[in-house]
């Protein structure tokens, strides 16, 4: 059977990275809110980057905390993807946050 443990210290960056990526996204949804159309864009540019890699950060230190006694590898295409599907989940969800709001030139889609 396999004995597995975790390092308590990168699991406690882990929580910390969590928390200060969903500061940092709750922020920037607060001015995306507040700014023109143009700015809007970029606030919900650089907050889904920031959320979505936070997200991923704290997945992927997680998963470095956890040992086994076998040896794993990660492959770069996979976690890279894993990154990206991160900022767009982030896109979708900064972008239903600011909906109430209606910031109709943030997507062209999106109906006031």
């Amino acid at each position: 059977m396999l004995t597995n443990t975790y390092n308590i210290w990168l699991v406690l960056i882990s929580m910390l990275v969590a928390m200060l990526a969903s500061y940092t996204a709750l922020d920037m949804a607060g001015r995306i809110t507040a700014t023109d159309e143009r700015s809007a864009r970029w606030w919900l540019a650089g907050g889904s980057l920031a959320m979505g890699s936070g997200i991923w950060s704290m997945h992927f230190i997680g998963m470095l905390a956890y040992h086994l006694q076998i040896s794993m590898g990660y492959d770069p295409w996979i976690t890279g993807a894993s990154w990206l599907i991160g900022i767009l989940s982030s896109a979708f969800a900064l972008y239903l946050v600011c909906q109430s709001t209606c910031v109709s030139g943030v997507w062209p889609w999106a109906r006031c």
